[in-house]
């Protein structure tokens, strides 16, 4: 038996397929873009060499995890569980407190994390402090998840020059990205002397 019914008809021609298919798209995208904002502040503090907390005009304080990068981990992570840091953590934090604290910065912010931070790229100036921190040799491109949080394609190159020139984190002997750090150290104890 068919159902004649006005709603089945429409259902069945093509204009209703194209309709539902752009709402679909349309929806997806307004979702997307309601995660994606800009906000300016200044930073008053800096948490390792990926995390600040940025103070906005409206005096409310918000932690951002800079986009598609990944520094060495800092011990500051559970200390309470034997959660030691990486080498160079604290070259990186000072690095990114040199470039950002007390500085007025602009974050385009993408996402939100797990953890609540908002996942953003940030500008002083000119300077696209993401990129410096890679550039700068302080920093991986972040191509954990086969590249998943990788949302500059062009800092895998910085890094590859960083890499080449022996710049910061490169200086020293066969450096652990973090997300490897993460696996190997905490979660199965094995962390590298």
């Amino acid at each position: 038996m068919q159902s004649n019914s006005p709603f089945t008809n429409f259902l069945s021609r093509p204009l209703a397929t194209i309709l539902i298919a752009f709402l679909a798209v349309f929806f997806a995208a307004y979702a997307h873009a309601a995660q994606a904002s800009a906000m300016q502040g200044k930073v008053v503090y800096v948490d390792d060499g990926d995390t600040v907390v940025l103070l906005t005009a409206a005096n409310e304080q918000v932690k951002i995890r800079l986009a598609s990068i990944d520094a060495p981990e800092s011990s500051h992570t559970n200390k309470e569980r034997g959660r030691i840091g990486q080498p160079f953590s604290d070259n990186a934090k000072r690095y990114l407190e040199q470039l950002v604290k007390g500085q007025t910065v602009d974050a385009q912010c993408h996402d939100v994390d797990r953890y609540s931070r908002h996942v953003c790229t940030l500008t002083v100036g000119r300077v696209e402090v993401n990129r410096e921190m890679v550039r700068a040799g302080w920093a991986w491109a972040n191509t954990a998840s086969g590249g998943r949080y990788l949302r500059d394609a062009g800092l895998p190159q910085l890094q590859a020059q960083a890499q080449g020139a022996r710049q910061g984190l490169w200086a020293g002997s066969n450096p652990v990205p973090p997300w490897e750090w993460r696996r190997q150290c905490w979660e199965s104890g094995n962390c590298p002397q």
